[in-house]
């Protein structure tokens, strides 16, 4: 049994693929909200709950090109003591590097010819326990540059930082983040081109309240701005936003999961072109709700699904109104000692079936994750 294991391990290995960038093949398979749940995904904008997690390195091989350089993420964490680093690849969450390599292409002079080359740096975490709460931290830099023979650079930058704190209070386990983002570039020629813009904060809370009998209450709340880097002078964009949310998470003595939830967002987009400001408000309602369940000694089944409202107003008479939309997925994780493998099957399973019995070829998994525990 343990090697018929092992091989189907590979074999879903060899035959998955990764397409849904930003996207944990795990909680997408569970409604589409890590925050309702205790997962890796967190730390990002938690950096306090570092310490929650084991020792582990893990892979998401096969981005498709031009969604994240190099096609790939990857990380590793470890702990000792009371303290945890971790090193990770093309982890999403970089608001500054995200907002400058969607800039560059149009920004002119030889700075398109920079969106190519630009890397980011690895992503750096670092947590301490202090008492009775983490301390955490997060920065990933971003750095491009060129220059040709009379001495004329171009160059671009971007830099994300991040702090976070995890501390136990009376009603519950308080997660808070803060983070921080610029993004910048500049040209010498032909003509001088410099960038204006590009700085954001995000503020992030969670409290996770123990009810009792494996349940528990999650409110979550978001507020950001940020404005994205352009060229000087010309149409800048703004945007303010908060998101509120509450789940239940629910586990049962079988190591069952039950996460259900519901979300509001609400940003307002302003665009200032030289003819004046253009203000367009989106809100979005989101129900939301998943549920994974041990099948076997080593294999996990996981289902969920969302409802989402948006509704669109303001200035942009074009693009007012409402619209619904409805969203399902699923997913599985295969174990062999300690090695994890989740994956966020396709949904043309369940339209067409395996190829051996529909003649139709189907991939198997959109996402998938590759994690070693030691």
């Amino acid at each position: 049994m343990k090697k018929l294991s092992l091989i189907i391990l590979m074999g879903l290995l060899l035959v998955a693929s990764s397409t849904v960038f930003a996207a944990s093949a795990r909680w997408n398979a569970l409604g589409g909200e890590h925050r309702f749940m205790l997962d890796t995904s967190n730390y990002a904008i938690y950096p306090g709950r570092m310490l929650q997690f084991a020792d582990a390195l893990w892979i998401i091989p096969n981005i498709p090109a031009g969604q994240v350089p190099d096609n790939m993420m990857s990380g590793l964490l470890v702990k000792k003591d009371d303290c945890a680093w971790a090193i990770h690849y093309n982890l999403p969450g970089a608001v500054g590097f995200t907002a400058l390599r969607a800039a560059l292409p149009t920004a002119g002079g030889n700075l398109p010819g920079l969106a190519g080359s630009l890397r980011p740096f690895p992503d750096l975490f670092l947590a301490k326990k202090m008492g009775d709460m983490t301390v955490g931290g997060r920065v990933v830099l971003g750095i491009a540059g060129s220059e040709n023979a009379l001495e004329e650079a171009a160059s671009a930058m971007s830099v994300d930082a991040a702090v976070g704190v995890t501390k136990p209070i009376a009603l519950g386990d308080v997660d808070l983040g803060a983070r921080v983002h610029m993004a910048s570039f500049s040209d010498d020629a032909p003509a001088a081109i410099a960038s204006t813009g590009g700085i954001g904060v995000n503020v992030d809370a969670r409290l996770i309240m123990d009810k009792g009998d494996g349940k528990k209450l999650i409110p979550v709340l978001g507020v950001r701005y940020s404005t994205d880097p352009v060229v000087d002078g010309a149409t800048e964009a703004s945007d303010i936003g908060v998101n509120i949310g509450c789940g239940v998470n629910k586990r049962g003595a079988d190591k069952s999961m039950l996460v259900t939830g519901v979300v509001l967002d609400v940003n307002m987009n302003t665009t200032s072109p030289p003819a004046g400001d253009v203000s367009v408000t989106t809100i979005t309602a989101t129900y939301l709700g998943g549920y994974e369940k041990p099948l076997n000694s080593w294999l996990i089944g996981r289902g969920g699904a969302s409802a989402t409202l948006t509704m669109v107003s303001g200035d942009n008479t074009a693009a007012n109104g409402k619209t619904a939309a409805f969203a399902y997925n699923f997913g599985v994780r295969a174990t062999y000692k300690k090695v994890l493998v989740d994956l966020l099957l396709s949904q043309g399973l369940l339209h067409n079936g395996p190829y051996v019995l529909s003649g139709t070829a189907t991939q198997l998994a959109t996402n998938v994750c590759l994690t070693y525990l030691f």
